[in-house]
């Protein structure tokens, strides 16, 4: 005897993400972030869905400030760090960034 058991998954998709001439922007970094925190199913009720996209753009918007953030915290590290070694001209070129 033979069993077949049909599951239906709801998993979020897989994202690909390219980019040219450097890294990925942080747009699209916190994009891989939210969609990876949020997963909103075709399936789930209408009011549901609308609360998810509304909670995913909040999720977003503070992705974004704390990346934001994270990059010109870095990027003053690194500054002061040239700095230190005696390159000034060269931390002043990496803050314009």
């Amino acid at each position: 005897m033979t069993f077949f058991s049909a599951v239906e998954s709801n998993t979020s998709p897989v994202n690909i993400v390219t980019s040219n001439n450097g890294g990925l922007d942080l747009e699209q970094i916190a994009e891989l972030a939210v969609d990876k925190i949020v997963y909103v199913s075709d399936y789930a009720p209408a009011p549901i869905q609308e609360q998810a996209h509304a909670f995913r753009k909040n999720v977003k918007s503070v992705l974004m400030f704390y990346l934001n953030m994270s990059a010109e915290q870095e990027r003053a590290t690194i500054c002061n760090k040239i700095r230190d070694a005696g390159q000034s001209s060269l931390a002043d070129l990496i803050a314009k960034i």
